[in-house]
């Protein structure tokens, strides 16, 4: 038999977690011990015959007494690999959804980029790909990106490889199927690069898949972890812990590189590219502006998201720190700034004036209230009167801030998505 193409002192190793895939999992241990010499396998507390299966295999075994979940049967393969003298570790499902001929591949995109985790984003195109797990994926993706602003092509694929220098630092808050989308995002706010290489990916006809994903409870699952991660993010201005050292530090050897170096900084955060053309007049840069952000910059539904953020913010009764409200939610769940700053304005000038009294009016409606307007312009009784009224001017802010996000940010998604449509059919043919 010939030599695998990663053997042991590569400091790579395979980890196959597996739960009741008697009927793939020999299969899958044969192919891939074809590529990479050292293999371990967690039985994640397997009712089957798997333990009996294991015994003359030439495999290190890590075996839970019950059943724990993929997250920590994930966790203990990377503590025996850490134990072992690896420091990189492969994960490949048990089902034969992988195929592990291209274990090598993945090992050469990490090897290129030590500290990234490298995920295999799977070719959803072929036949028996069920619906429900391309819609899973699509979900996933864009609230993955929401997270951390990296734009994953596969969020649920199982087929990476991991820098376990890194990966077991983290703490996790799950352990089952969300444990993959959760450390995806950890690993991005610590600083560790996202890489993706194509790969195939085989599903079996219905009759023959043994999956034990739960359709409703994983997928609340997911809901939570998305909900918890994005708004933890948003919500708790406090740094991440940096697992890699920044490729730009904030001080560049001197005053000078430094200033330099922070208005390049403040230019990517206005997602600014430098070859935009904004020479003219003030109509002239407008234009310009609006032509990026609607055919090039972020998909309908980023644009959407972004204005409809915006608009919920530009509803509060935070007069005056609307546009930094909007800039630091911007900022912190990776929206486009532009579009989320610019949305504020909903309550730009006498508009302002009609949002707060219909705020108020809502709230004092919901609280049932006596609803009462002051006749005069004395700012003093205009301001003991909103001050009064603060609690029922949050409320109905709210609800109005809800009708607003969604009807500004739907209509951004429609009139993007029709532009676009109408820029395609008008591009002449190669």
């Amino acid at each position: 038999m010939s030599k695998p193409a990663i053997d042991a002192a590569s400091g790579y190793c395979v980890i196959i977690p597996t739960f009741n895939n008697a009927g793939t999992l020999l299969e899958v241990i044969r192919k891939t011990r074809e590529v990479a010499q050292s293999i371990i396998v967690v039985d994640d507390g397997c009712t089957d015959n798997t333990a009996e299966l294991l015994r003359d295999q030439d495999v290190v075994v890590v075996r839970h007494k019950r059943n724990r979940g993929k997250g920590r049967a994930m966790r203990s393969g990377f503590s025996r690999a850490l134990e072992l003298g690896f420091h990189h570790a492969v994960t490949i499902d048990a089902d034969g959804q992988h195929y592990p001929h291209e274990i090598p591949k993945i090992v050469a995109a990490s090897q290129a980029d030590p500290d990234a985790l490298v995920i295999g984003a799977r070719d959803m195109s072929g036949v028996n790909v069920p619906k429900s797990s391309m819609f899973g994926r699509m979900f996933s993706n864009y609230w993955l990106k929401v997270a951390t602003g990296h734009d994953v092509g596969d969020s649920q694929s199982g087929f990476r490889c991991y820098p376990l220098r890194h990966v077991t630092r983290l703490i996790n808050l799950f352990s089952r199927y969300t444990y993959e989308c959760e450390v995806i995002i950890r690993l991005a706010w610590g600083g560790c690069n996202i890489v993706q290489v194509p790969i195939e990916v085989y599903y079996p006809p219905k009759a023959e898949r043994v999956t034990h994903f739960k359709p409703f409870v994983d997928n609340v699952r997911f809901t939570i972890l998305y909900l918890y991660m994005n708004f933890s993010h948003l919500l708790i201005p406090l740094p991440h812990k940096r697992l890699v050292r920044r490729a730009e530090p904030l001080w560049r050897g001197s005053l000078g590189a430094s200033i330099k170096a922070a208005w390049h900084r403040m230019k990517r955060l206005a997602d600014l590219p430098d070859d935009l053309k904004v020479k003219g007049g003030p109509i002239a840069r407008f234009r310009a502006l609006m032509r990026y952000l609607v055919h090039e910059k972020n998909s309908p539904g980023e644009l959407g998201l972004a204005v409809a953020v915006g608009a919920f913010i530009g509803c509060s009764p935070w007069f005056g720190f609307h546009w930094m409200l909007a800039l630091y939610a911007a900022t912190r769940v990776h929206l486009n700034r532009i579009a989320c700053v610019a949305a504020t304005n909903v309550s730009f000038g006498p508009l302002t004036a009609l949002i707060t009294f219909a705020n108020i009016w809502l709230g004092k409606l919901l609280l049932g209230q006596p609803m009462w307007l002051p006749r005069t312009t004395n700012m003093r009784v205009l301001g003991q009167f909103a001050w009064n009224s603060f609690g029922a001017w949050l409320l109905g802010s709210v609800i109005i801030g809800l009708a607003a996000s969604f009807a500004f940010g739907l209509g951004t998604l429609y009139t993007v998505r029709a532009l676009r449509r109408r820029k395609l059919a008008a591009a002449p043919i190669a």
